[in-house]
């Protein structure tokens, strides 16, 4: 099992996020007067208030500690799955899985649009007969390796393009395979290049087809089976460490970006 290092002591853990939320100064995110420290909180003398990191960000209400909070986010981003960080950090599986939900649902999008020569694909998640199967489609800069990835009704045209337009720009060089719903998108601005992988015509769209293959392992690993409920969570997920992979570094990378206040 991959190993998730202590950051530090339970001190320099909460200290660390305190420098995160209040400034190396420690001022008030109120009225950014100077913080007096008192045994458990920061006093604001002139907001007459009583804080600590944790009420005024998404991690009040939490009852682990902050070092938990540290191997917990460590363990998120080296994709270690919560049966075994349940054994890691000592607590129920049920929270690590929470944890790692919330890690998710508090990453920040990247909203530039593809460009150049890109990949596109769609893929099924789930099973029909099980009624839970889903349509994801996706695209990838090949140049950049960045990706973006969105949950579809159907594989109709219309839909095919709205994708496209929204996340990829129109001067682009599209590769995709041989379904109808992408045979008139040179009507719109693309180049368009199309292969037939019945005939065994994968080398221009084996970016886009690893995508799929990277994500359904990963979340095999880490929940057992393709749970299509949560999806949107997953994509948002890939996408960020496709995109930004400054935030899977180090807790602090991601601290530093995604601890905002509420």
């Amino acid at each position: 099992m991959t190993k998730v290092r202590p950051f530090t002591s339970e001190r320099k853990c909460r200290e660390k996020i305190e420098e995160i939320v209040f400034g190396i100064e420690r001022r008030c995110p109120n009225c950014n007067e100077p913080l007096h420290q008192a045994r458990r909180y920061w006093w604001c003398s002139v907001c007459r208030r009583k804080i600590t990191a944790r009420s005024v960000t998404w991690l009040k209400g939490s009852n682990i500690s902050y070092g938990q909070l540290f191997l917990l986010l460590g363990a998120w981003q080296k994709k270690i799955a919560p049966g075994a960080v349940k054994q890691l950090v000592g607590i129920a599986y049920p929270t690590v899985a929470r944890w790692y939900a919330k890690f998710r649902a508090n990453l920040p999008s990247e909203n530039a649009p593809l460009s150049g020569v890109v990949e596109v694909d769609e893929s099924f998640f789930g099973r029909k007969k099980y009624r839970n199967q889903r349509i994801v489609m996706g695209a990838i800069e090949r140049k950049t390796r960045r990706i973006k990835l969105g949950e579809i009704p159907d594989r109709e045209q219309d839909t095919l393009e709205g994708f496209l337009l929204k996340n990829v720009t129109v001067d682009s060089l599209l590769h995709t395979d041989c379904h109808p719903g992408y045979y008139d998108i040179g009507w719109n601005g693309y180049g368009h290049q199309l292969h037939n992988h019945s005939l065994g015509h994968f080398k221009d769209t084996n970016q886009i087809e690893n995508v799929w293959s990277v994500a359904k392992r990963h979340i095999r690993k880490m929940f057992g089976q393709l749970r299509t409920g949560k999806l949107p969570e997953f994509i948002k997920e890939w996408e960020a460490r496709a995109n930004q992979p400054v935030l899977f570094k180090s807790q602090i990378s991601y601290l530093e970006v995604c601890l905002v206040q509420d």
